[in-house]
C-alpha cells in the first residue's frame, strides 16, 4: 500500500544516507586533482576524509545500539552521537581551511558544505528525539 505524497514524512534516520552521501561526495572531491594538485594533497585531503569517514563510523554506531533500558547503551550511544557531531564541526573548519588554500570555487564549496550542514542538523534532531524518547534514562 502507498502514502499519497502530501501525507508522507521525513524518515526518523535520514542522518544515515546524508552521511553515506557526504562520504561519498567528500572521497570524490579529495580524488579530483582539479581541486587538490596531486603534490599538496597529502597536507588536507587525509585528514579531512578522517573526520568525514570518523563521523559517519560514529553514526553507525550510534544506530545500531539498541537501548531499551539499559542505561549504559543510552550513554554508549549518546557518546556516539556526540562524537560524530564533533568530527562534522571538525570537517567543516577543514574545508574552509581548503577553501581559503587552495582557491575552490564557491559553487563546489556550497554543496559540499551545504551537506555538511544538513547531516549535522539531521544528527541534532536525531539526538533531540532520543533525549526525548530516553531522558529516563539520563536520571
Amino acid at each position: 500500500m502507498s502514502v499519497r505524497k502530501g501525507d508522507r514524512n521525513e524518515g526518523q534516520l535520514q542522518v544515515l544516507n546524508l552521511m553515506r552521501v557526504l562520504t561519498l561526495h567528500t572521497v570524490q572531491k579529495c580524488r579530483s586533482e582539479k581541486i587538490f594538485p596531486k603534490n599538496a594533497r597529502w597536507i588536507l585531503c587525509k585528514p579531512i576524509l578522517d573526520e568525514c569517514i570518523a563521523a559517519t563510523v560514529c553514526v553507525r554506531r550510534a544506530n545500531a545500539v539498541y537501548v531499551g533500558e539499559d542505561s549504559a547503551a543510552w550513554r554508549y550511544r549518546r557518546n556516539q552521537q556526540i562524537e560524530a557531531h564533533s568530527h562534522i564541526d571538525a570537517l567543516l573548519t577543514l574545508i574552509d581551511i581548503a577553501y581559503n588554500t587552495f582557491s575552490i570555487e564557491n559553487d563546489q564549496m556550497t554543496y559540499w558544505i551545504s551537506l555538511c550542514c544538513e547531516a549535522d542538523e539531521k544528527l541534532k534532531a536525531w539526538m533531540k528525539s532520543d533525549k526525548e524518547r530516553f531522558g529516563n534514562l539520563t536520571r
